[in-house]
């Protein structure tokens, strides 16, 4: 596949349920892709030439024509042994390895001189990363063609609490109760936000953001404009100045520093005036361990320099903080907290992914001008594109609160539900379970299984569509281990004393791991079909497929492509891309997970390893044992 489609594909898959995972594969794996040549040599991404050559050599001894005499056996190791040397050709030359690593195989087909005029590997580089950067940019324009955010402050108390109305102008707004349906009404809007930004590049190192807001509340509305630049002066040292046009003008000022890998230190300022010097928010930040990262945070405040900065109204007061932010596969966590003249608080929230693509977050504020607030919130991707998030709010000073959140691409629409003005657990409870217990159900009953149904309808399609395809790979696996069949002879006697044996190797959507007798084309077989016929007269074609005696199982025998990648007792698979592409080995279940099993003998002890379809696996490993067979 394409690097840059990988890279561009890439997601985390904690983020995912099934269908997500599932829909994933069947959007990359529309059409059969051209072999990886990495995956044909069995060499990793970052291999050396004397990797390659050895790799080289040792298919070379088996599938040059010249180490084949039967007309059939010597046509089919024409063929394979050119994808060996087209495979070779292309990583032991620099600039096609290069050109192939940023672009894949469609790389290599394209017009672009390669010649006199991007005569290094650096000028070669730069090129190929402009055309690669266009397209980036192209995708992200089709995606996404502007930033913005739409908040509605709504008031759902006159429905939920109506006899504790939000208070406005200072006037509490008391109605009679009703029963419920008299009292269901649309919510009034509270407040409305809209936000839109815009982004360009000025040069390579500067950047303009510009961003336009308009707030109202209470029929009394403000907007003003934003503009942002941005630069990186170095890797270790970028700033940005930005200036707020409106009714309320601002100019603001960061720096941000790093001093080593580990630590690092903002400086930032802003005001609204110049009748007072400008106050200073300082950030000195340190690495404290692989994932944790701690900082501390003073805050000027309001201050008089001399004369420059008399005030005699309200002055904002000094602060300082002390706070981490930790961070592993799966969660993080964040805390402050905070001092200073006016108030103090303690913050603490913890994010968490769990199955099936759900985001959990909660946190909790303890501070002296709000007291407790307390926040439980869950978040789900629902398209591609698109996440949901639900939560609640609960404030002692604050009320209840359902906050709703969608946001897709570079849009976000933010719907914040006053519940009612007072904090009450029991409403927070049940605002948060209903929500969540409703689209659970309509996801299990509905959603779920349409997504299923149409899944199942496009791999039926894509399958449908590369059926030719697919079938071809087959058979060039079965000849590839037609090919092997004198080395595999040699390779089993050698190992077969105190060596590494392949008893079973599955690869595909693998059933349950459970220890069986050795398949009909399992290594102990092909040894007694030797043992009884040393012309090899009775050896199988090839290996039963998915449309074979195995039935439609969507997992294919791979055990002797495996036992050929065994040498001097020790087997290696190289990594980063699908096994499928391995010599010997074809794709069972097209647009669908896969995974690699191996079960082996060594030294009379038996093991099993189980990976993924685009992970490394090398044997004899502390694996899976079986006790009750030695």
């Amino acid at each position: 596949m394409d690097p840059y489609e990988e890279e561009r594909e890439a997601r985390n898959v904690e983020q995912m349920d099934e269908f997500d995972q599932a829909e994933e594969l069947v959007s990359r794996e529309q059409t059969v892709g051209a072999l990886d040549c990495y995956a044909v040599l069995n060499v990793e991404r970052n291999c050396s030439d004397e990797d390659l050559k050895n790799a080289y050599r040792r298919l070379c001894l088996t599938f040059h024509p010249d180490k084949h005499h039967q007309p059939e056996d010597k046509e089919a190791a024409e063929r394979k042994f050119e994808v060996i040397q087209k495979a070779y050709d292309v990583l032991s030359d620099p600039t096609k390895r290069h050109i192939y690593d940023t672009y894949g195989a469609e790389g290599l087909q394209t017009s672009w001189e390669v010649g006199q005029r991007l005569r290094t590997p650096e000028e070669i580089r730069e090129e190929f990363e402009r055309q690669r950067q266009r397209r980036k940019e192209m995708d992200l324009e089709n995606m996404v063609k502007t930033k913005g955010a739409i908040h509605l402050t709504l008031d759902a108390t006159s429905i939920v609490a109506p006899d504790e109305r939000v208070r406005r102008f200072g006037r509490p707004r008391v109605q009679p109760s009703g029963n419920f349906l008299q009292r269901l009404t649309i919510p009034p809007i509270v407040s409305a936000l809209v936000k839109h930004s815009w982004d360009t590049s000025l040069s390579e190192k500067t950047d303009l953001s510009l961003q336009g807001t308009v707030t109202a509340r209470n029929g009394l509305g403000v907007g003003n404009v934003t503009a942002t630049v941005r630069h990186v002066h170095t890797p270790m040292l970028w700033g940005e100045v930005q200036g707020t046009l409106g009714q309320n003008p601002m100019v603001a000022g960061k720096i941000v520093k790093n001093f080593t890998p580990e630590i690092f230190g903002t400086v930032s300022a802003y005001t609204n005036t110049i009748s007072s010097p400008p106050p200073l928010v300082l950030m000195l930040g340190r690495r404290l361990t692989p994932h944790t990262t701690g900082f501390i945070t003073y805050k000027t405040g309001d201050y008089e320099f001399g004369s420059w900065g008399e005030i005699d109204g309200f002055r904002e007061a000094s602060s300082c903080s002390l706070g981490f932010a930790r961070g592993t596969q799966g969660s993080q966590w964040n805390g402050d907290v905070s001092t200073g003249i006016q108030g103090s608080s303690v913050q603490l929230s913890y994010l968490r992914t769990l199955p099936k693509g759900v985001k959990g977050r909660m946190s909790v504020v303890l501070s002296t001008g709000m007291g407790v607030q307390v926040t439980v919130a869950g978040e789900r991707r629902v398209t591609e594109h698109s996440r949901l998030e639900i939560g609640v709010s609960c404030a002692a000073n604050g009320g209840t609160t359902l906050r709703l959140r969608l946001t897709r691409l570079g849009q976000k629409f933010v719907v914040p539900v006053i519940l009612s003005p007072q904090m009450d657990l029991k409403l927070a409870a049940l605002a948060l379970i209903l929500p969540l217990g409703t689209a659970f159900t309509v996801d299990r009953l509905l959603l779920g299984p349409r997504r299923k149904r149409e899944l199942a309808e496009k791999l039926a399609h894509i399958r449908e569509e590369n059926a030719e395809a697919l079938a071809q790979r087959k058979r060039e696996a079965e000849e590839a281990i037609r090919l092997m069949r004198d080395s595999l002879t040699r390779k089993i006697e050698s190992e077969k004393r105190n060596g590494l044996i392949i008893e079973e190797a599955l690869y595909g959507k693998l059933p349950a791991s459970k220890f069986q007798k050795p398949s009909a084309f399992s290594v102990d077989s092909f040894r007694t079909l030797f043992e009884s016929s040393p012309s090899l007269s009775n050896l199988p074609d090839a290996p039963p497929g998915p449309d074979g005696p195995e039935g439609e199982k969507q997992y294919a025998d791979v055990t002797l492509a495996v036992q050929a990648l065994v040498n001097n007792g020790q087997m290696r698979i190289s990594g980063g891309h699908s096994k499928a592409n391995i010599i010997g080995f074809y794709d069972p279940c097209f647009g669908e997970a896969k995974r690699l099993r191996v079960r082996y003998r060594f030294n009379g002890r038996l093991h099993e390893v189980e990976v993924d379809d685009r992970a490394a696996v090398a044997a004899p490993v502390r694996g899976m044992l079986f006790p009750y067979l030695f």
